[in-house]
């Protein structure tokens, strides 16, 4: 509704130079073609070690998992910092190439950054949604094929694939629009010369002061992903075979492959939290220089870091208390009606459709009076509520609830019937979306710079500030630290969830 109501407030004239200018052609065309390119990447990066996961189970396999954790929930800030640590041009990387005699290599501010980022934030969806795909499949088919001769690429190929087809669809689509919507990779690795629409519309609100270019190129994003989020849900077909047991294959490729893989993924976050709390240069610890920083107030934030990093936690657990709420209502009352599952669906589609920046612009646009708290806050709960409500809903619509109707024959009322069974029934899947929410809200990062950038900085957008001054330790250390909290706090939450719920029984 904001963004609808900001872009009819605009005249066609407006609209048509936009659309016709030969920068938004050049900043559409780029952004097309560096998602291409990174969603072709990414799915290539990420095959081996999706089907070593498929076809494995242990330690290795279990790290895999842990990495799928990677593009939802560690902070955009976090990784894009952490590529600046070990891909700079004194960083990790370039420090052992110099080491070993060989010239330092340019990396980052260039198209090759912006891809590389893109596949280290976006292969591990090929592991989540191909690798399960792969692990579903029968695998008395898979012995039959075998049996009769197939070797290990000739079964993948023939066999494998073909049955898994809309899962490699659905991950390339999913990928292609993390890319098309990419905002920290891109403004932070690649520049403003490598601009797409995302990042154009945080540079025409408040770096050109031309908010009606910006609500334009929002809208024309917006039609973009509702188009590819149409394509998404029409790959996702139900699969035609019964899933049974896993299939488990040792493979020596890849399995080397996937311990490759891992170093790729976890390098930055790890090298740059073990670069974050040392001055190599002055050959000291940098602890004493972080609690300064939360005892003043830095004029470059227009806060002081303890009064940031308070808004931010208390914004994401308000946003984790609203958004689990009110998808739970929804996918309570979608359980009632045959229709229920196509309306959340719709509902989730719509809502990822509107990125941060969007959502941020638009609000700025029809609601610039209210609070900026207020429209953090919104912006919090519509972009994590597509996540929760699809997690939330596939654990309410599939339940087993006949002891609610006998506790409603002996006489209990809607209130105890909620506080006493519900919320303990569902309290794992409460908790782990509620911690899913607040991951997401605590490193959110675009519509953050765009909202509070002025009058209420979050603590995503003080790491940014911290970087581009010369407090570059600080901000690595911050950066990481909030990176490997959010992930914890994720991993521990979802080790809970996945326990068995508690039953319900009969007491005094």
């Amino acid at each position: 509704m904001p963004l609808f109501l900001a872009f009819g407030n605009l005249n066609f004239e407006t609209i048509f130079s936009v659309v016709s200018s030969p920068s938004f052609k050049s900043i559409a065309g780029f952004t097309v073609k560096q998602s291409l390119l990174s969603t072709l990447l990414a799915m290539i990066v990420g095959f081996p070690a999706a089907v070593h996961y498929a076809r494995s189970s242990g330690r290795l396999s279990s790290l895999l998992g842990i990495t799928t954790y990677i593009p939802f929930f560690f902070p955009s800030i976090s990784m894009a910092i952490g590529f600046l640590s070990v891909y700079g041009r004194n960083g990790i990387f370039n420090n052992f190439l110099s080491s070993l005699g060989f010239e330092r290599v340019k990396i980052l501010y260039s198209l090759g950054a912006v891809l590389l980022g893109h596949v280290f934030y976006n292969a591990p969806i090929v592991i989540l949604v191909l690798g399960n795909a792969l692990r579903k499949l029968p695998s008395d088919v898979l012995e039959s094929s075998k049996i009769d001769g197939s070797g290990r690429i000739m079964r993948l190929l023939r066999v494998e694939l073909p049955l898994v087809t809309p899962a490699i669809i659905n991950s390339a689509l999913l990928i292609f629009t993390y890319c098309f919507t990419s905002f920290a990779v891109v403004l932070i690795l690649g520049g403003a010369q490598f601009a797409t629409l995302e990042v154009s519309i945080y540079m025409n609100f408040r770096l050109l002061a031309a908010p009606q270019n910006a609500v334009v190129l929002a809208v024309v994003q917006f039609i973009f992903i509702m188009l590819f989020g149409l394509l998404i849900s029409a790959s996702e077909k139900s699969a035609t075979f019964e899933q049974g047991e896993q299939y488990k294959e040792k493979n020596r490729f890849t399995a080397i492959y996937s311990w490759t893989f891992l170093l790729f993924e976890w390098l930055p976050i790890l090298g740059a939290l073990l670069s974050s709390f040392y001055d190599w240069t002055r050959g000291e610890f940098i602890f004493s220089r972080i609690s300064k920083l939360f005892g003043e107030k830095l004029v470059l934030i227009g806060a002081g870091l303890t009064n940031t990093l308070i808004n931010s936690l208390t914004l994401s657990a308000l946003a984790a208390l609203v958004t689990v709420t009110i998808a739970f209502l929804l996918s309570w009352q979608a359980r009632k009606t045959i229709k229920g599952s196509k309306q959340l669906r719709i509902i989730s589609l719509i809502a990822l459709s509107v990125t941060p920046s969007i959502l941020a612009v638009s609000y700025l646009t029809v609601f610039g009076g209210f609070p900026v708290p207020i429209l953090m806050l919104l912006l919090y709960i519509v972009i994590s509520l597509p996540v929760v409500l699809n997690y939330i809903s596939g654990q309410v619509i599939g339940a087993e609830l006949n002891f609610l109707e006998a506790a409603q024959i002996d006489g209990a009322s809607k209130i105890e019937r909620l506080r006493y069974m519900i919320i303990p029934f569902f309290r794992s899947t409460i908790i782990y979306a509620a911690t899913v929410v607040f991951a997401i809200s605590m490193g959110e990062f675009g519509g953050s710079l765009i909202l509070g950038s002025k009058d209420f900085p979050t603590f995503a957008v003080a790491i940014y500030r911290l970087n581009g001054s010369r407090y570059l330790l600080e901000a690595r250390f911050l950066s990481s630290a909030l990176g490997i909290i959010i992930i914890s706090v994720v991993s521990v939450s979802r080790w809970f969830a996945q326990k068995p719920e508690r039953s319900i029984r009969n007491t005094g």
